[in-house]
């Protein structure tokens, strides 16, 4: 917890110095925001986004074959304050844990000058994984959140939460996460610094012309590499690198 106080006092210094940056992309999970946390801030009215993500992982006894995870997403601004989108994750491996698709929508409330007020969930749209509700505050280049997990299925395989660390006393995503992230906009790229109460991520958006950005970063090792070591082997191995597409229009 150290860490994350340590990050959320960073991120207090930074909102009140940084500028703006621009409109955020869709995440891994959907919704517009950082890469693996959501934002204050949604997709305007009429407006389309899209994002394509992988990592890649591997298992020693399939001969060191690297596996990769793709998580594909769709998003749309009914209103200028509220989006709603769907994420649908594809492993190569193709084993029987993959989840199903899920449904994100998410309201930011109007009227505020400086601190932004963002409410969302994440319903997932199979009885296996977690669904999430969660509350955003704060400026645009740099916010913290709180929110909790909730329905999913208790004691099976990789029962996935979005956010959050994992008990695995209880065989369950942890109940309740805490959220922050800060984005900086350095002319040639945006950087992304975040934390989703499991891990540490950072990495960049690259615009590569008509809307689309290029995306590249690493994030630190969580709960659910453990917990996939658990379920699929001790020979499993994350990589941490991420990349992507991803875009507004």
């Amino acid at each position: 917890m150290r860490k994350a106080y340590a990050l959320a006092a960073l991120l207090t210094i930074v909102t009140l110095f940084a500028p703006p940056p621009a409109a955020a992309d869709p995440s891994f999970v959907g919704g517009t925001g950082l890469f693996y946390i959501p934002s204050p801030r949604a997709v305007e009215q009429g407006h389309f986004g899209g994002s394509l993500y992988v990592d890649q992982y591997s298992i020693r006894r399939y001969n060191i074959q690297a596996e990769t995870r793709m998580r594909l997403s769709g998003i749309y601004g009914v209103t200028d304050e509220f989006e709603v989108g769907f994420m649908k994750s594809f492993d190569t491996m193709n084993h029987s844990y993959d989840p199903g698709l899920s449904v994100n929508m998410k309201y930011v409330f109007p009227d505020s000058k400086v601190v932004k007020v963002a409410a969302g969930t994440i319903l997932e749209t199979d009885n296996n994984n977690y669904s999430s509700g969660y509350l955003l505050a704060g400026a645009e280049v740099a916010y913290f959140g709180l929110g909790f997990n909730f329905g999913g299925h208790r004691n099976y395989p990789l029962n996935i939460g979005h956010f959050g660390a994992y008990n695995f006393d209880k065989r369950r995503p942890e109940i309740f996460f805490f959220l922050a992230g800060a984005e900086f906009d350095l002319k040639i790229a945006k950087l992304a610094v975040e934390y989703n109460s499991d891990t540490f991520a950072a990495g960049f958006r690259v615009p590569v012309g008509d809307g689309l950005n290029f995306n590249l970063g690493f994030r630190t090792e969580g709960d659910y590499d453990r917990l996939h070591r658990e379920v699929i082997g001790p020979s499993y191995d994350g990589k941490g690198w991420f990349a992507g597409v991803s875009g507004v229009w």
